[in-house]
């Protein structure tokens, strides 16, 4: 876990200095692609090391997974439509659209908890509770991942990235003035 850690940090710091330019075209990502770059592995892969799922477990987690998986698509491809409409549009967001979005993005982050609330009641009853929270923490964090890894190619809110702006091509810093 700790190789994932160290990888994980190199790969965002090497993002965050590719990702000082603003992009004008939408940035799409598919999930287990994300993962596989960023970790060197699926996820099911990982999760199958991580939960050390036995032969006798294998078939009813399987199940489970792929279930989860399927239901948790509509939300990933939702919160993706969601940040390539910030991209595509942010220079000319207006108050009332900036609210709207911002709205979505949160209910779209609570309708994912209520998404693993449901699975973990069931992975709970596959795996005991200590494997049944590993497999949310590890979910959790390749989420987490994947989620960084996409926001570092996302443009900042105007004014944050005009005071980013501002700041990179003065020597001092903005407090100073």
């Amino acid at each position: 876990m700790k190789k994932l850690f160290c990888l994980l940090m190199i790969l965002s710091a090497a993002c965050r200095l590719t990702a000082q330019t603003t992009p004008t075209t939408a940035v799409i990502f598919n999930d287990e692609d994300l993962v596989t770059q960023i970790f060197g592995k699926n996820k099911e892969s990982l999760l199958n090391e991580f939960l050390k799922i036995s032969p006798v477990e294998e078939s009813a987690f399987q199940s489970a997974f792929l279930e989860y998986e399927t239901e948790k698509s509509p939300w990933l491809s939702e919160r993706i439509a969601l940040l390539k409409m910030y991209n595509e549009e942010f220079s000319s967001l207006d108050e009332r659209k900036m609210n709207s979005l911002t709205k979505e993005i949160i209910n779209n982050d609570l309708e994912f908890g209520r998404l693993q609330m449901r699975y973990f009641r069931r992975m709970n009853k596959l795996l005991g509770a200590t494997r049944a929270a590993k497999f949310f923490q590890l979910d959790n964090y390749l989420e987490q991942s994947t989620r960084e890894f996409i926001q570092n190619q996302l443009p900042f809110i105007k004014e944050l990235e005009s005071d980013r702006q501002v700041y990179n091509h003065d020597t001092k810093p903005l407090s100073s003035r």
